[in-house]
């Protein structure tokens, strides 16, 4: 009786199926101007790996008004720019703070 209780519990614990679905959980989406993409993308994806948010890191130019938060150089002073009315605006908040000086 105890082994049918251990795998049981096994099972229970096991992680999921290769090729079942996963929950994305949120997904943030950035604008990163592109001659700022190769110096931005490691902070970015620290940032978003650490509060298990899934990122979206776009360089085309539709994005930047689409994207929850676009990061532009503004006179050699990096910017970040929250889209307003975002689902993920807390979020792409809590990015900007993180990986903008």
């Amino acid at each position: 009786m105890s082994g049918l209780a251990a795998v049981g519990l096994a099972c229970k614990a096991a992680p999921p199926r290769a090729g079942a679905p996963v929950d994305a959980g949120t997904v943030v989406t950035v604008y990163v101007a592109p001659e700022l993409a190769d110096r931005l993308m490691g902070r970015l994806t620290a940032v978003a790996a650490r509060h298990r948010w899934s990122l979206s890191v776009r360089t085309d130019t539709a994005a930047r008004t689409e994207a929850d938060l676009a990061i532009v150089d503004s006179a050699g002073t990096l910017v970040g720019r929250l889209r307003t009315g975002s689902d993920a605006a807390s979020q792409a908040r809590q990015l900007a703070e993180a990986v903008l000086p």
